[in-house]
């Protein structure tokens, strides 16, 4: 059986816990201390999180797990057959992990009550503005990500937006979510997903 290891309070381990539940696949959890112990070091060698290990050994970066469910787990379906259809959804969640997840990151500091520089807030608010327009340019979330089925992009892409929203109004006095079109609508409906409120329930235990 496929084992996920991390931690639950991690948006990208939090990811791919809710991609295996909605796609039915089995899987072990397995919730890694900090600091890393040299058991976890020899799977993930920078402690990285998360971390699946398959029969095979141990992958870690999260669009490479989701690439190997998708080829191991053809009947969950997790990409469209058509190329073009394939790409596209690997661009727009590239863009949200990118552009919005990495930028409000920046500024994650603000979440655990630490001092944020004025320089740091303002160049995560300009820089949140510009990409918020752009991905209004690649999707506009109705009702999903990707158009009118529900694929593992929406289920990652909430899971982007889960600290930037909060970032971005702690450093930027941002609505992120309301500065896209449609988004604030498709986060709601995101999280009443079983699956991703399942993990989000886990999460704060």
């Amino acid at each position: 059986m496929l084992e996920l290891h991390g931690r639950r309070r991690s948006n990208y381990f939090n990811a791919v816990k809710a991609i295996l539940i909605e796609n039915e696949i089995p899987f072990e959890e397995v919730i890694e201390p900090v600091p890393p112990t040299a058991a976890f070091l020899t799977l993930s060698p920078l402690a990285k999180i998360p971390c699946l290990v398959t029969e095979q050994g141990a992958l870690t970066e999260t669009s490479t797990i989701i690439r190997f469910l998708d080829s191991a787990h053809p009947k969950a379906r997790l990409s469209p057959a058509d190329p073009f259809a394939c790409a596209k959804q690997d661009e727009i969640a590239k863009f949200m992990e990118l552009y919005i997840e990495w930028t409000a990151r920046r500024g994650y500091g603000a979440l655990r009550g630490e001092e944020i520089s004025e320089e740091t807030k303002s160049a995560v608010g300009t820089a949140l503005e510009k990409s918020a327009l752009a991905l209004s340019h690649l999707t506009d979330f109705e009702p999903w990500a990707c158009g009118e089925e529900f694929s593992w992009v929406d289920t990652f892409g909430y899971f982007m937006f889960v600290y930037a929203q909060p970032s971005a109004r702690a450093n930027a006095d941002m609505d992120l979510l309301a500065a896209i079109p449609g988004a604030a609508s498709w986060f709601e409906r995101v999280a009443q997903r079983p699956s991703v409120a399942q993990v989000l329930a886990e999460s704060k235990e």
